[in-house]
């Protein structure tokens, strides 16, 4: 069993009806895409706490389920701050590159943390969900809202998919640790690598452990939901 699935099967919310919290996740999406800051901020803390309380998840483990997903957020943001401009005022810690300057724009820097917050309060809020619904009754939602099947197959197959990632990063990352391999920098960046090449491994072999399952079980193209 995934780390999630156990969370999402013995939280105190377990048995609330899979409607009203799909509901409620839909309330706290609106709210992370909603453009004033400081709600997104309160709703970012209160669903954390929220979600630590009702699964009775350890605040570091918690934690530790954002470091696949930051990086992302990340080179999202960096892909929105840095520019090239031939005006150097308009940029924070310009670098000159022939006639030109390579730097943060000024202009974007309140785009970039209106869109790293509202990312990681959708993803609090998803987490949220995630860890207190058991993927059956998401499925059941799905199926009430009438989606093609097609669509609710995808999901299932995406749902099981990144949680298997995240599974597979933790445990890359602390055998890692334990030998030490973020205490410098150049280390960080070697093991880095290594951790990416691994994780595209593992995607590799759990897709081809799949593909025997189903084909062990004469799957004929379609999932019986």
């Amino acid at each position: 069993m995934l780390s999630i699935d156990k969370y999402a099967y013995e939280n105190r919310l377990v048995n609330w009806s899979p409607k009203l919290k799909t509901l409620l996740w839909i309330v706290g999406m609106v709210l992370a895409f909603q453009p004033i800051q400081w709600i997104k901020l309160v709703v970012l803390f209160v669903v954390a706490g929220i979600t630590v309380y009702v699964t009775k998840v350890s605040v570091r483990r918690y934690i530790s389920w954002f470091y696949a997903i930051i990086p992302f957020v990340i080179l999202s943001v960096i892909g929105i701050v840095v520019t090239i401009s031939s005006q150097r005022s308009t940029l924070i810690g310009p670098i000159k590159i022939g006639s030109v300057y390579l730097g943060l724009s000024k202009v974007m820097m309140p785009k970039a943390e209106q869109v790293a917050l509202q990312c990681m309060t959708a993803i609090v809020c998803t987490y949220w969900f995630a860890l207190t619904t058991p993927f059956i009754q998401i499925l059941q939602v799905l199926k009430l809202l009438h989606l093609p099947r097609v669509m609710i197959e995808v999901t299932m197959l995406m749902y099981r998919f990144i949680f298997i990632f995240i599974d597979a990063f933790e445990q890359i990352h602390r055998a890692q640790r334990l030998r030490f391999g973020y205490d410098s920098v150049s280390l960080m960046i070697h093991s880095s690598g290594i951790l990416a090449k691994m994780l595209f491994e593992q995607v590799i072999v759990n897709y081809q452990m799949m593909t025997k399952a189903l084909d062990a079980k004469l799957y004929d193209g379609d999932f019986y939901l």
